[in-house]
């Protein structure tokens, strides 16, 4: 029993020694791993301290070789730019004459084909305007020569037609009368009915103008003037009017039937006007105004009676 204890407490006292032995070993391998690392570390920051003064010297000795260079290159380049320079006005100075002469030349040669296309096209254009023009001309032409045709034939027939109212007009003025009117001068013709009136109207030598007058309406407008029926005698066909004619007032008493009653308006020179009347009834009276086609001025105030 005791033996077997012993074996037990040797056996275990022997794996503790082991136990201690190993430690120990790892503590020294970790101990020197460490300083090893530690060595290492050092080593390498001083590498990386001398490689880093090694880039500073390097990048100054290539920034004074470019600093270089780059002098070196500008002054290449001022040289070869006055080189350059020189060459230009070397060649500017022998080639000018000829370049401005070659410029002119071309400047004329333009200027002159551009008259020259501007009259060619001046030219057509006048052409085609006068094409256009002259086939106008055929055709207004053809057209008047149609519209005198037509005019000739019209013209034929108005002539038939004018002596035919001639014709009728000389046959009416055969019928109509003339007298002397109240004032002594001579009348033109006098109609005394409504057909010798349309037929003095025809003639177309006065302004025929017809009325009616009743003593109830007072003043009224014949024409150009403005007359008024004042009395009458049915009995005896005698009647008396007031005209008012450019502002004058004339009175005409006891005037007869078919009597030109004459009177000169102010302001106008020519043949009198004459009022004609051709029917008088108890309180009316109808019959027409006869007026000059032209008047002159006047310069006196005109004749009443």
């Amino acid at each position: 029993m005791s033996d077997a204890i012993d074996r037990t407490t040797g056996t275990t006292t022997a794996s503790r020694s082991n136990w201690i032995h190993f430690l120990f070993s790892g503590a020294i391998l970790f101990g020197s791993m460490a300083f090893y690392e530690t060595t290492q570390a050092e080593a390498l920051r001083r590498e990386v301290a001398q490689l880093r003064r090694d880039n500073s010297v390097l990048r100054t000795n290539l920034s004074k070789s470019d600093h270089t260079v780059q002098q070196t290159l500008a002054a290449f380049r001022g040289e070869l730019d006055r080189f350059q320079t020189e060459l230009v006005s070397t060649r500017t100075e022998t080639g000018e004459s000829l370049a401005m002469a070659q410029e002119a030349a071309v400047r004329h040669a333009d200027a002159l084909a551009g008259k020259l296309e501007m009259k060619r096209r001046q030219q057509e254009a006048l052409q085609q305007q006068l094409s256009a023009e002259l086939s106008k001309v055929k055709l207004s032409t053809a057209e008047t020569s149609t519209r005198l045709n037509g005019i000739s034939s019209d013209v034929g027939t108005v002539k038939s037609e004018v002596d035919s109212v001639r014709s009728v007009a000389r046959q009416a003025s055969a019928n109509l009368q003339q007298t002397r009117g109240d004032l002594g001068v001579m009348s033109g013709l006098i109609a005394i009915n409504s057909d010798e009136i349309t037929m003095l109207r025809d003639l177309d030598d006065r302004n025929v103008y017809e009325f009616t007058l009743a003593k109830s309406n007072g003043m009224q407008r014949v024409g150009d003037i403005q007359v008024v029926l004042e009395r009458t005698d049915a009995k005896r066909n005698l009647f008396t009017v007031e005209i008012l004619a450019a502002d004058q007032r004339v009175e005409k008493r006891d005037k007869n039937v078919n009597e030109p009653v004459q009177f000169y308006v102010p302001g106008r020179v020519g043949q009198p006007y004459e009022i004609v009347v051709n029917q008088v009834g108890r309180n009316t009276v109808k019959g027409y105004l006869a007026t000059p086609k032209v008047t002159i001025a006047r310069n006196d105030s005109g004749h009443a009676n």
